[in-house]
């Protein structure tokens, strides 16, 4: 059952980020899931593109690409199967957490972890993959936030924009893996569109090196087709919610929720 874990901490250092600050969670989070659990970490570790699991950048306020000392942060991650959230709640009952986490030079320290839905927190929350499975009335339009960059990998190159098929096309992929319940997939998408786009491309850096162009900002879905096809989409944008969208998921890219 895909399910949030938002993890409040606060900075007991101030100063300039890494180049590839946002990225510097994934070692970490994949340290402790190993402490607990060695041979969930080396699976989860050797698995490829597509893992069980997705990270937020550090969320919260900088001045000039600066950490501000005894400022709150947070950092949200994303478990796309129950074995994982067993692990990680080991982990927690083990006081894993409870030790200053070290992101480049900058360290900060645990204050509490809200796992599952948390009212007025609308990046955190909690549902099965056969609630998501939409079969209630759908609106034909769906806006997005798209939180941070986005890019998908097509061949040898990165591609930005935000094109229906790759979009889709990654997200049922990524369901069918994890998910008991299958759902088609469907990578053309010619019967979507947007009614809205405001949107840029941001680069992302990466920790070994290198950056990802990605876009971020807002967007409106359009749907044509019948209702079981407005309800497959929805269910996927349901989705990305937890598994995020595109490359590099689970070092900060991809993050996005729907506006109602």
């Amino acid at each position: 059952m895909p399910v949030t874990a938002i993890i409040n901490m606060r900075a007991l250092t101030g100063g300039a980020m890494p180049r590839s600050f946002h990225c510097l969670m994934h070692p970490l989070f994949l340290d402790r899931i190993s402490e607990a659990d060695s041979e969930l970490g080396e699976a989860v570790h050797s698995s490829g593109a597509m893992v069980p699991f997705s990270i937020s950048p550090v969320m919260g306020r900088k001045i000039k690409g600066a950490i501000l000392e005894n400022e709150s942060y947070w950092v949200r991650l994303c478990f796309l199967q129950a074995e994982l959230e067993d692990v990680f709640l080991n982990t927690l009952e083990r006081g894993l957490w409870n030790e200053p986490m070290h992101l480049g030079d900058l360290s900060f320290q645990v204050e509490d972890v809200i796992l599952g839905r948390q009212d007025g927190n609308p990046w955190s929350g909690r549902r099965s993959y056969e609630e998501m499975l939409c079969d209630g009335p759908v609106s034909q339009n769906v806006a997005l936030r798209l939180a941070s960059p986005v890019s998908f990998k097509r061949g040898d190159l990165h591609y930005p924009l935000p094109d229906p098929g790759m979009i889709f096309g990654n997200l049922a992929r990524r369901w069918n893996l994890f998910s008991s319940e299958k759902v088609p997939e469907k990578p053309i998408c010619t019967d979507v569109s947007y009614s809205f786009l405001d949107i840029c491309t941001e680069p992302y850096a990466l920790r070994k090196g290198g950056s990802i162009l990605g876009t971020i900002g807002r967007l409106t879905f359009i749907f044509q087709g019948n209702e079981e096809m407005w309800r497959y989409y929805r269910t996927l944008l349901d989705f990305a919610f937890f598994s995020g969208i595109g490359v590099k998921t689970t070092q900060g890219m991809g993050m996005c929720r729907i506006i109602e």
